[in-house]
């Protein structure tokens, strides 16, 4: 399946931000395009646009400044060294993954760990709103923006042998107000189901399951974990079923001072109150686990901050036709 991701940005881009993107390419992949970006748009300025190419194992690195292209850097590493030994595992229809340090005047881009080149940083970072994937994609798996200097955060995160389907870290805490817009369409077997989950502070401990079951229960289960030994409270499960099984969705999610507010395609869904004081503060992304063989394609993970703190109006984000640029 071909797919594309669009999403906006939870803050601005400073010095010392990391950006982790992994997705996996089409089995006859030519190359795939990131795009860090002023919008979503398809001609929209670029202050770095990363082409992974299949043909030669390259990772050019590029941008797009008042719509023309600036020139290109392609380094070509020893044939005995570590990059090009990385390079060699660029295969189409594998995962990779890019990393892509902000310094001070470059950026500093690494494939699977390895760096792989440079590339000056020639305009305001504030001007980065969005980032975009396109061309030969079949998956992308995560899309994390994250924070190393001056203090790390989210803090480093272990792998607990979950396969999560798809990560949004954010490098902030978030604030009441902030609303994030999920687009995506679930396809497989339909009587599987995919997990939301926000965790607190990188730990497994769940602020919110948000769990929609197809057939044959067709709920949406909201829960958390009760403390740190990971038992779950009592489900809430009422408001009906608003997903469909072939059909993209927008699934608009706010913060609010007390509560998770839910909106599906235009129309309010539920809510689930905080358990925890101050709960936004030990939140920092959320993670997406299919389960029972259903999948999921995330198109878009769009973030805007309303500074309404109630989240008023935000089931507006949700609508098909509404899009943040």
């Amino acid at each position: 399946m071909l797919t594309t991701f669009a999403g906006t940005l939870s803050c601005p881009v400073a010095t010392g931000h990391i950006f982790h993107v992994r997705a996996k390419s089409m089995d006859d992949a030519e190359r795939v395009e990131v795009g860090f970006q002023t919008d979503k748009t398809a001609d929209a300025d670029a202050l770095l646009h990363l082409s992974v190419r299949y043909e030669g194992q390259r990772v050019v690195r590029t941008a797009r400044l008042g719509g023309q292209w600036q020139p290109a850097a392609d380094d070509v590493p020893d044939e005995a060294g570590a990059t090009a030994r990385v390079l060699q595992r660029l295969v189409p229809g594998k995962v990779f993954t890019l990393y892509v340090l902000v310094g001070d005047q470059q950026f500093h881009v690494a494939l699977g760990g390895t760096p792989v080149g440079t590339y000056p940083i020639r305009g305001p970072l504030a001007d980065i709103k969005a980032i975009t994937i396109t061309r030969d994609v079949h998956q992308v798996l995560s899309v994390d923006h994250r924070q190393s200097f001056p203090v790390p955060y989210p803090a480093l995160q272990g792998d607990d042998g979950t396969a999560y389907y798809f990560s949004n870290d954010v490098p902030k805490p978030f604030l009441p107000g902030h609303i994030i817009i999920l687009t995506a369409i679930p396809y497989g077997n339909p009587r599987g189901g995919f997990i939301l989950k926000f965790n607190e502070n990188g730990s497994k401990r769940q602020a919110l399951h948000f769990n929609p079951r197809f057939d044959p229960h067709y709920v949406v289960v909201r829960n958390s974990h009760a403390s740190d030994a990971l038992d779950f409270r009592q489900e809430e499960r009422s408001g009906g079923f608003p997903f469909i099984i072939d059909q993209q969705f927008k699934l608009a999610i706010g913060l609010a001072e007390q509560e998770f507010k839910f909106a599906v395609n235009g129309s309010r869904f539920e809510t689930y109150a905080y358990r925890a004081p101050r709960q936004l503060d030990v939140l920092n992304g959320f993670r997406i686990e299919c389960t029972g063989g259903l999948q999921l394609e995330v198109t878009a993970v769009d973030h805007y901050y309303s500074g309404v703190p109630s989240c008023a109006g935000f089931e507006e984000y949700s609508d098909p036709d509404v899009d943040i640029m």
